[in-house]
């Protein structure tokens, strides 16, 4: 499979340097698909994808990246490419909320999980208003209600996609879990 990507990679820089710049999209999505875990290659994908003005494309690649910074050690760097994917979303509202709440919630989780509750309560402050200026009536938890949520168990009569986030949901692990669940293939 090393060898494939290789291949796909080398491909995709000469369609990049001959101007097919879409082709060579389609050729780094084809070997990212390949390795979910090397995040340079995620980003670099994410990358072109940005530049062709493909926000979805963009933001799914730049989650990936940071799972796999997450999977392979580094959190911290999770932080940029989950802060890009977040500024991407942002102009997609009011009709693409839930892929934004998401994306808010996943970035202020690592913030929070590596110790900057400030940037994360900023974090889905800044999410609130840019769905409230948006026009969507979708709001993100606070990092309190988050909390408070974590320390009483759910009622089992939320429905899944309700905004309640248990403690479980909160860990390191889950993170990635979510991260690499929503961002598969």
């Amino acid at each position: 499979m090393q060898e494939q990507v290789e291949t796909l990679i080398a491909v995709a820089k000469k369609l990049t340097s001959e101007g097919n710049e879409a082709q060579a999209l389609e050729t780094y999505k084809m070997a990212s698909g390949l390795m979910l875990g090397a995040p340079w290659l995620q980003h670099r994908t994410a990358e072109l994808a940005r530049k062709l003005k493909q926000p979805d494309v963009a933001t799914l690649h730049y989650r990936r990246a940071a799972a796999a910074f997450i999977r392979a050690g580094f959190p911290k760097r999770a932080l940029s490419p989950l802060r890009t994917a977040w500024q991407l979303s942002v102009p997609l509202l009011p009709s693409k909320a839930s892929p934004f709440i998401t994306v808010s919630l996943e970035l202020a989780n690592v913030q929070r999980e590596l110790g900057f509750v400030s940037d994360a309560k900023l974090t889905l402050t800044n999410a609130n208003l840019a769905l409230e200026s948006s026009g969507s009536d979708d709001r993100v938890p606070t990092v309190a209600e988050l909390e408070q949520r974590k320390s009483k168990p759910p009622t089992g009569s939320e429905p899944p996609d309700s905004g309640v986030v248990t403690s479980a949901q909160n860990s390191p692990s889950s993170v990635l879990s979510r991260l690499e669940g929503a961002v598969k293939p």
